[in-house]
């Protein structure tokens, strides 16, 4: 369970970088994994749920697949959030798999590159240590 108060990282069981908004304020903007940042960079690394959302500390924006659609290799995205139609936006985490709730055969999924893309695809039951993630908490002040 993801949770219910503070930020968190979201880190790669595999390769140890986060989730990063990549510095980026827009809605529709993608999502990448970096390696975590000292003091400055950090809010770009900052996670809070609330309510099945995943909200970025920096933007307040929530992740998002996009386009809606929930398919396989939609990147993650961060976008403004929906009061309806929110399937897309809405997240659980299950033994290190973060999935959207409307449908938990979809996991985030990453290359090992920094900078690479956030996407959504098919849990995998073998070589899945790309898909899998854990929660740091944030230990600092906010």
């Amino acid at each position: 369970m993801f949770p219910n108060e503070g930020y968190f990282f979201l880190k790669s069981q595999k390769t140890g970088l986060v989730l990063d908004t990549n510095g980026e304020n827009e809605a529709g903007s993608k999502l990448v994994i970096r390696p975590k940042g000292d003091e400055s960079e950090v809010e770009n690394q900052l996670w809070t749920f609330e309510q099945g959302y995943l909200i970025s500390k920096k933007t307040s924006l929530v992740m998002d697949i996009e386009g809606g659609d929930l398919r396989s290799d939609k990147k993650v995205l961060q976008f403004d959030r929906k009061k309806t139609m929110a399937h897309n936006q809405r997240w659980g985490i299950r033994d290190g798999f973060i999935y959207p709730v409307a449908d938990p055969r979809l996991v985030m999924d990453t290359k090992e590159d920094s900078g690479s893309p956030v996407t959504v695809t098919y849990r995998r039951t073998e070589d899945n240590d790309l898909q899998q993630w854990y929660l740091e908490p944030f230990e600092g002040d906010y």
